[in-house]
């Protein structure tokens, strides 16, 4: 804003049909406002549509412009062939008669191949953000520190499982030691443990479609792989793998003993990567909370990768900590793994191969 720009902000929260799914992102215009002091924030309920013209050809210098999730718009996860193919998309044409640039900020989105990602880079003249610029570095710092081979623990956890085999690609380095928590845990444990699962958790393993990557984890990097022996149920009971199939409930958390066994294993690396929560502190469960203040006093090159990993330790005050201590935060976590992982990243690969010059 300072160089005269005017911002259109097009954003999402969510997935359609998912709990966090937001059309509106009036919420965000109000946050945005709250941290952007001396700027007007205006928040238009539409999308690439005559509400949008209107908002937009009323902007003057200061003012901000915020859209609708635009993941309401059809042409966002539409298939096109090509990011080429994408700017001749209804969405992009529109939007590209309202502005002279696109600017691209969202690392957490790299991997993917939305329409507003991949399609404005080549219908206008487009550029990296400077998030997107800090996340990247950081980045290749961690993937520089894997090739010159630092011992490193990557701490993975949480829900999303399609970071399953990115995961798996990182762990063909053999100086790196995945600690699997949360489902990545769950599902590599019922690999190597299957009869011993009870009934609910079985099918709800079954059905996240982690199982084949899980066995190939356990099968190819056996003692690189640190996996759950024990566990805490919904409820707060403590049970170890074997006791799992007599017990009713589904697993909140993993137990007094893999966390012993993650601190073992923690002590004295070079690098500590932590992607995602092992268990549901949201819920009150604790060992996310124990492992987090554990590495942070460790004396190693410490990085934490997307929202989720950051939001556990906001929830107990420890983001300012971290970073005195010299922890790195960045809110790329699918994207982060699957750059490191060595994958193709669709938003990269755009601007790569972008054919509209500055």
């Amino acid at each position: 804003m300072r160089a005269g720009l005017i911002p259109i902000v097009i954003s999402h929260q969510g997935r359609r049909g998912d709990g966090d799914y937001l059309s509106s992102m009036e919420q965000h215009a109000y946050a945005l406002q709250s941290l952007v002091k001396g700027a007007n924030v205006i928040y238009s309920d539409s999308f690439a549509d005559s509400d949008t013209e209107h908002a937009a050809s009323g902007l003057k210098q200061g003012d901000i412009l915020v859209l609708k999730n635009v993941r309401d718009n059809d042409d966002e996860k539409k298939k096109f062939a090509s990011a080429k193919e994408s700017s001749e998309s209804n969405m992009v044409r529109f939007m590209s008669r309202l502005a002279d640039i696109y600017i691209n900020d969202a690392p957490a989105t790299m991997h993917r191949s939305d329409t507003s990602l991949t399609g404005f880079v080549n219908a206008m003249p487009s550029y990296l953000g400077l998030q997107m610029e800090k996340e990247l570095r950081i980045l290749e710092e961690i993937k520089s520190n894997i090739r010159s081979g630092k011992d490193t623990a990557i701490i993975f956890g949480g829900k999303k499982w399609e970071k399953f085999d990115y995961v798996y690609e990182v762990g063909k380095n053999r100086n790196v030691r995945i600690l699997c928590g949360g489902i990545p845990g769950q599902s590599v444990c019922y690999a190597k443990n299957s009869d011993s699962f009870n009934e609910e958790n079985k099918k709800f393993l079954s059905e996240t479609g982690t199982l084949e990557t899980a066995q190939k984890l356990a099968d190819q990097f056996a003692e690189r792989v640190v996996y759950p022996t024990d566990f805490v149920l919904e409820g707060g009971e403590h049970v170890s793998i074997s006791e799992l199939r007599s017990k009713k409930g589904s697993i909140a958390d993993i137990g007094d003993n893999t966390i012993d066994r993650f601190f073992r294993e923690i002590s004295g690396s070079e690098m500590i990567i932590y992607a995602g929560p092992v268990g549901r502190y949201e819920k009150g469960y604790n060992q996310t909370i124990r492992l987090i203040t554990r590495f942070m006093g460790e004396k190693a090159l410490n990085y934490t990768l997307g929202g989720n990993s950051a939001d556990s330790m906001d929830d107990i005050g420890l983001e300012k900590a971290y970073d005195i201590l010299g922890g790195k935060r960045i809110t790329s976590g699918g994207a982060a793994l699957a750059y490191i992982a060595g994958k193709d990243l669709p938003v990269l690969d755009a601007f790569r191969n972008k054919s509209v010059s500055k």
